[in-house]
């Protein structure tokens, strides 16, 4: 039998972001709030933080994107001002960023996207998204310009949630994750899902269920998927509110206590690649502890997470 924890926990180093590259986004996130602040425009801006994958520290090497959540004044924008609704339209909020933006940011790119502008410098994108407070809570209105609705959400209760689950795991699940999603990043186009789906699956499995290791955490997150097709080694007593069938479709609870569905959008024949891919890597980490030399061993964990594929 052959140890493949030395194997992953190598491979999680292997993807952890360079300090070159957290500093640079820290850099980045830092100029941007210095120019916002300059400007009038930022007496619209009640708060700034960071938020995503970046935040969390899950983040993959290289870093691609950063998250900033902006809090705004709704009353500095006519409709609010005016009486005529307690927030504006997301989509007039998103024109106000994107004019400061391409005003501030001559040389580079800005696409305004469904919830946020994106600002794509030379070595980061920026997804500024603008947020509506909640007063007395940590949840957030954030406004979506293709129908001009807010949403509730909670980039820091999704830090807490991982935070908690990650002590509770002697902390592993953040380089669990991390392992989660650059094996989800090379599934085939028609078999991966969004990261954060496959961060709040983790989160939401590892808050109930306790790992001793990465080998046992891997082993437990695929069989769990595994479970959802008939094909589970281990009895699960509960689905821990996620579900993956024809009836009810594919649902990943919101960690941050929303209601929201985070896994809304993936259909049948996503979720069953998913979970089917899920499966062959379980099988093929079972092999690799089954192994009889080491170099056998890891083979099988490369394969498994379809390593420089």
């Amino acid at each position: 039998m052959a140890s493949i924890e030395p194997t992953l926990r190598e491979l999680a180093r292997a993807i952890e972001p360079t300090a070159a590259q957290k500093d640079a986004a820290s850099r980045s996130y830092n100029h941007l709030r210095t120019l916002i602040d300059r400007r009038v425009f930022g007496e619209r801006i009640v708060d700034c933080y960071l938020s995503g994958s970046y935040r969390r520290n899950t983040a993959i090497s290289p870093i691609r994107d950063i998250d900033v959540i902006f809090v705004i004044d709704p009353r500095c924008w006519p409709a609010a001002m005016l009486g005529f609704a307690d927030k504006p339209n997301p989509s007039t909020v998103l024109k106000s960023f994107a004019r400061v933006l391409r005003d501030e940011y001559k040389t580079s790119s800005t696409f305004s996207q469904a919830r946020s502008l994106r600002l794509e410098l030379a070595h980061v994108h920026i997804d500024c998204v603008p947020a509506v407070e909640i007063p007395g809570s940590d949840i957030v209105w954030i406004g979506s310009r293709r129908d001009d609705s807010w949403t509730k959400s909670s980039p820091k209760r999704h830090h807490a949630a991982l935070t908690a689950a990650n002590a509770a795991n002697d902390k592993l699940l953040v380089p669990l994750v991390k392992l989660l999603k650059r094996w989800n990043s090379g599934l085939p186009g028609t078999a991966h899902v969004r990261s954060f789906v496959v961060e709040t699956l983790a989160v939401t499995l590892f808050s109930q269920v306790r790992m001793c290791s990465l080998e046992d955490g891997t082993m437990l997150f695929f069989d769990f998927v595994a479970s959802f097709d008939g094909q589970a080694d281990h009895e699960w007593p509960s689905k821990y509110g996620v579900a993956m069938d024809f009836w009810t479709g594919t649902v990943v609870p919101d960690s941050a206590g929303t209601g929201l569905n985070v896994a809304a959008g993936v259909d049948s024949g996503r979720r069953s690649s998913f979970i089917q891919r899920a499966v062959q890597s379980r099988d093929r980490l079972k092999k690799a502890i089954g192994a009889q030399s080491n170099k056998t061993a890891v083979e099988h964990v490369l394969e498994a997470f379809r390593w420089g594929q």
